[in-house]
């Protein structure tokens, strides 16, 4: 019996000493130059409702003093209201939004003419109007520029850039739906007070 527990013993201490030796391998990444969508993935939204999503940048090994991508909707759910650059720290900049009729703003660029933004920056916020019903849905879709300027540190240095979040879903959901929930709501709360 005592043959068998120092085995054991010897065994769990093996893989103890396995698992601490192989943890590093499984920590988890953090990924530098970050640009992403500060709201969560999915997005619900009454049809009539404005909506505002703010676009940010996270983890910058080095500061861009330059930025230039395009967004991308369905513009039967949504429609384009309009483009708010966040200054500081960004102190120039271009919208081009001739095809927001058609979902599309074809590029942003933001350039700073001193300095650069930093590690962790705002960007832009993008307003629209939900005229999508029910059961529609869209995603935001964030992408390279058409001319793949992309993301620049002082000096031209282009900077690799990851995406993440940079898909916002858009659905809107129907106004009965909110009445259920709060209704349901209600009801829980009803429920409670008697106990």
């Amino acid at each position: 019996m005592k043959k068998m527990l120092n085995k054991s013993m010897a065994v769990i201490g093996g893989l103890t000493l396995f698992c601490l030796a192989a943890a590093p391998a499984y920590a988890e990444v953090i990924q530098v130059n970050t640009v992403k969508f500060s709201q969560p993935n999915v997005l619900n939204v009454n049809e009539g409702d404005s909506l505002t999503v703010d676009l940010i940048g996270t983890d910058f090994s080095a500061g861009p003093d330059g930025v230039t991508f395009s967004l991308a909707w369905d513009a039967a759910v949504l429609s384009y209201v309009g483009t708010t650059v966040a200054n500081p720290p960004w102190d120039t900049f271009v919208v081009n939004d001739d095809s927001n009729l058609t979902g599309i703003v074809d590029f942003v660029f933001l350039g700073k003419s001193l300095g650069d933004a930093g590690a962790n920056f705002a960007i832009a916020s993008f307003t629209f109007n939900v005229v999508g019903g029910a059961g529609s849905a869209t995603s935001l879709t964030l992408s390279n520029d058409p001319f793949n300027v992309g993301f620049v540190a002082p000096g031209g240095v282009p900077l690799n850039v990851n995406y993440v979040n940079s898909q916002v879903q858009v659905v809107p959901i129907p106004a009965a739906a909110w009445l259920f929930v709060s209704g349901l709501f209600g009801l829980l709360g009803m429920k409670r007070i008697r106990k």
